[in-house]
This record gives structure tokens, sequence and C-alpha cells, in this order.
């Protein structure tokens, strides 16, 4: 009997016993998503059912507070006390005059009930990520997005997600720090997409990694809407497990402590800096005391992270590092995000062009002394995104950078 010219795919047996993944129809794809941004929903309405209301306000933009007793919020048994009074941060004058930036509250008219605290309720409508809790809660998602509704481009974008950094860092035993971020409204090209400028503080390795972090952040699936917010991020394990004490945004879990009634978590700005015009910043610090991780904004002690959230390999006596930066998510596949770090500007474009960090400093004792900030630099993608470092600054912003980029441009597609 002739051969057979037929020939065994080779590949036979290495894929004997094995499923094969299964394409989903459109139908089950978008009931996947539905079911996703349902878990989502009915996690937040929960936080919200647990809440102590006294008073619900609405902010001049819109957003939606609800007053809490200050005592009521999750895992709190009495609240700490802040390193000192708060005072207000003095403007820089000169030829690069910058002044702090508002928050809505600030300029209001009333606030809440005496002895609450304000808990954003989420515009739950608005958000819809497509993915899983954990994905949500992350700081990072996966998931096909949309555009700002303002861009001619087309509404989907493919799976995946890319972190790209201008960012400085400094290793050095500290218990804190403090410094200022020019705060901008930049170009953010999809929803899952984000554009930040923030501080870190960082301890222990691997899995066991534990970070504090604050700053500016356009997020749309985290906040409904394409407009940049006030931000504190933390986690206890290297991000790998978000949920109430080990990680995660603002107070979509428990760990965070309201102590401001002014200023709060996804606030929004009255005043942002233009191009060629007035520069507003954020003014930050962070600061270790009585074994809690105080985070003061524009001279106001806004809350603090407990020191029971973290142990002895991490942040629970001291940070190892402080870095300083900014970081935008890409979620193209094919090429690179058109997402602005910053403004969309080079660092080479300087003032008023471009986005800044500055006195830069880090407490390098218990008892409060600050050091200058000496880091050094890095740029996860040089051609989309830049830093360009002045550290032995000896004039009034002392220890700067400037920072930024546009993304996809001719010379990095």
């Amino acid at each position: 009997m002739a051969q057979s010219p037929n020939q065994r795919n080779p590949e036979h047996d290495s894929r004997k016993g094995k499923r094969l993944p299964r394409r989903h129809t459109a139908e089950e794809s978008q009931q996947w998503v539905a079911a996703r941004n349902e878990e989502i929903r009915q996690y937040l309405r929960d936080r919200h059912d647990r809440l102590e209301i006294v008073k619900t306000t609405r902010t001049a933009s819109g957003q939606q507070l609800d007053w809490i007793p200050i005592e009521s919020q999750p895992g709190v048994t009495k609240v700490a006390t802040p390193p000192d009074e708060d005072r207000s941060e003095e403007t820089i004058g000169g030829d690069r005059k910058v002044d702090a930036v508002r928050f809505e509250l600030q300029t209001a008219r009333t606030l809440g009930p005496s002895g609450t605290v304000p808990i954003v309720r989420k515009p739950i409508d608005q958000i819809n990520p497509g993915v899983a809790l954990n994905d949500w809660l992350a700081k990072g998602v996966h998931a096909r997005r949309l555009r700002p509704p303002d861009d001619p481009a087309g509404d989907t974008a493919p799976d995946g997600v890319e972190h790209k950094y201008g960012y400085t860092s400094q290793r050095v035993p500290c218990f804190g720090t403090e410094g200022s971020i020019n705060v901008w409204d930049p170009y953010v090209e999809w929803s899952n997409e984000f554009s930040l400028g923030q501080l870190w503080l960082t301890a222990g390795e691997g899995g066991e990694k534990q970070t504090i972090e604050i700053g500016h952040q356009e997020y749309r699936d985290k906040y409904g809407d394409w407009v940049p917010h006030l931000f504190v991020f933390f986690t206890t394990n290297n991000y790998t497990d978000p949920g109430n004490n080990k990680g995660g945004y603002n107070q979509e879990v428990d760990g965070w402590v309201q102590y401001s009634n002014q200023i709060y978590p996804e606030a929004t700005y009255n005043t942002l800096s233009h191009e060629d015009s007035a520069q507003y910043e954020l003014q930050l610090k962070v600061q270790l005391w009585e074994g809690n991780w105080w985070i003061r904004v524009n001279g106001i002690w806004m809350g603090y992270y407990p020191g029971s959230l973290f142990d002895a390999n991490g942040l629970q006596s001291a940070a190892s590092k402080v870095a300083w930066g900014g970081e935008v998510i890409d979620a193209e596949h094919s090429g690179t995000t058109r997402t602005d770090m910053g403004n969309g500007h080079f660092p080479e474009a300087g003032w008023r062009k471009c986005a800044f960090m500055r006195n830069l400093k880090y407490q390098a004792s218990r008892t409060g002394a600050m050091n200058r900030y000496e880091p050094v630099t890095w740029e996860s993608h040089p051609l989309a995104y830049g830093v360009e470092g002045h550290f032995d600054n000896t004039d009034s912003w002392g220890s700067y950078f400037w920072w930024g980029g546009s993304g996809k441009n001719a010379a990095f597609n």
C-alpha cells in the first residue's frame, strides 16, 4: 500500500489533553463586561451603605460628598493628632511666581457639620471600566476603553497596559518628604489610561514592598470624568493584592483616615496652570508622626495612613527610598499612547510651558530635620517622556526638576 502523503502535526503530543481557549462571541463579551461593571458598582454601593451619613452636599462642579462623623471611619477607635498646626504655605515671588492650587471646598461658603469629614460618592453610572473588581482597585487595569468625547479618533483600544515613567529617586532612610508638584490638566487618550505626578515613600523588597503615594492624577475609569484629581494610594504587598487594609486608592478601600474637612482624596481644583499664564502647584508633605504616616496638602493636614497597616520589613517605622516623578499608563499594543505626562511638553520647554516639581526635601530624622533631595533620574521611554534635574540649585526653588512629554510623536510612535 502506498504511504499516505499526509503528515502528522508535530504539536499533537504537546497539545494532547489540553483545552484550547474558545473565542467568545460579541454578545458573550458584552455580558462579561456588564457583569464586571455591576460587580464594581455593587462594591461601591455596599461601601456607601456602611457609612453613617449626617449630611450630603454637592460641590460647585457637581461632586457629591457624604459627611460622616470623623470617628465613624472604618478601623478608627480614636483619631490621631497631627504633628503640628495647619499653616498657609508661602507663595514664591520673583520671576517665577507660583501660587498654591485652590480646592473647591476651600472657596465654598459652607462645609459639612462640625465633627464630620467628607467622603466622595462616586458617580457610579459613569464608571464603566469593564474589568474585574481587583483590577479596578489596583494601580492600572487591563481593558478596552473609550477615548475622551472630544477626540476625533476611534472609540476603542486594544487590550494591554504598560507603565511609563519620568522618575527621580533617592535611596536613603527617611521619615517623610516634602515638595511641590506643578498642576495642569493633561490630555489622556483612553479612559483606562492615567497621567499623574506624585511622590512615593517605599520600604521592603519583592512581594513585601510597601508604598505610600500621593499626587495629582487624571483617570477616567477611576473618577468618572476627564479632569485631574488629588489622590492617595498605598500598597502593603507590592501592588499584588488590593483590598481593605492591603492597598488601593483614596477611600475605595479601608486604610486611609480622613482628618480635614476642606481637602480630601479625589478633590478637584478651582485653579490649574496654563501655558504662558499663571502657575499653580500642589504643596505636599508626608511625615511619620507617633506611628502614623500623616499627609499635609497646601499647609493643611488632610489625614493619615495608620502605621498598623504596615510591617517591620516595610513602612512601619521608616522608609528606605523617596521618589518624585510622573507616570503614565499606556493601553496601546501596536503603538504608543498620546497621553500627556505633566502637560505634554518636554523638559527643555521650561518655565510656564513645562511641568516642574520643586523645593524637594526628605526628612532625615524622627525629630523632623529636612535634607536636600539629591536623586538619580530615570526615563523609561525618553523619546516619549523626559526629566531634567536641577538638584544643586541654590535659589528659592531649591532642588527641582522639569518633567513631562507628549507620548506618541514623530520621534517615538
